[in-house]
């Protein structure tokens, strides 16, 4: 069996999975694989690990994907309401692996591994990230 890199059809899967599905106040969250210009409250998502477990017979990956919050803000607010908000939509939409369609990929399991959280200051603002892990089991088709 020829192995194949799961890792772009998975990114591809949380951009269908994910794209329009969060929100906060009413308005569409940008979600996606790079970090967007001029967004106070985004969603930057990419693979962090990816490791082969070769069977023999079957080829299953290891990958975990990180999906970091970021909340920017002017330096009086310092409100974490919109990170926790969107974290929680994300746990949510994330604790099963049905959304998670690949070509040649099907995604197994998806757990919850791990989160961090960070606050800054720096001169012109705020700044609140949130970073939650995903773990996944992958086996190729």
């Amino acid at each position: 069996m020829t192995h194949k890199d799961p890792t772009q059809q998975l990114l591809a899967a949380y951009t269908s999975l994910l794209t329009g599905q969060i929100t906060y106040n009413g308005q569409a969250v940008t979600i996606g694989t790079r970090i967007p210009r001029k967004k106070q409250l985004y969603v930057h998502f990419f693979i962090e690990a990816n490791h082969n477990y070769n069977t023999g017979d079957k080829v299953i990956y290891n990958t975990t994907v990180a999906l970091q919050t970021v909340s920017i803000q002017e330096i009086s607010e310092g409100d974490e309401e919109p990170a926790n908000s969107v974290q929680d939509q994300l746990l949510q939409l994330l604790g099963d692996t049905t959304g998670l369609t690949m070509a040649d990929f099907t995604a197994l399991t998806a757990s919850f591994g791990d989160s961090e959280y960070t606050a800054e200051m720096v001169e012109a603002n705020y700044i609140i990230t949130r970073k939650l892990r995903i773990n996944h089991f992958i086996e190729q088709n």
